[in-house]
């Protein structure tokens, strides 16, 4: 499994008081706010999300993010064995659809817990540089 680093110039703050937000009432939709080191909150919306997963700190095995862990805020899973899992079983019961092809295994992590993400796509905004209060 490779690893690429995403927003590298963006760092969670360590107590990032994060939202997670997934929504099938209007449409497919999966977005997370949160707090950068310097308190500037943004929001990262998945597009076309597949698959979600979170895990607490303590039982992530994150060692394969050991030596990049302190760069970015995010990361690509490319080949992990839960996408090609995924891929995997997916196609077999559609040949011939298109859902996952062209999607990504993002990884964020949020302080006591890491969030993995089976999408398309996303977008990241800045909500406000103002500092939480």
């Amino acid at each position: 499994m490779e690893i690429r680093i995403l927003e590298p110039n963006i760092t969670v703050h360590d107590v990032p008081f994060e939202k997670i937000v997934c929504d099938n009432r209007d449409g497919n939709k999966l977005f997370i706010e949160f707090d950068d080191e310097n308190e500037i909150r943004y929001k990262i919306e998945f597009v076309t999300y597949i698959a979600l997963k979170i895990t607490i700190d303590d039982c992530f095995d994150g060692s394969f993010l050991f030596d990049i862990s302190n760069h970015g805020m995010m990361y690509e899973a490319i080949n992990s064995d839960w996408f090609s899992q995924l891929k995997s079983e997916y196609n077999d019961q559609h040949p011939h659809g298109k859902l996952i092809d062209g999607a990504h295994h993002y990884i964020i992590g949020l302080g006591d817990f890491y969030v993995e993400i089976i999408a398309r796509g996303y977008k990241l905004r800045k909500l406000s540089e103002e500092k939480n209060e």
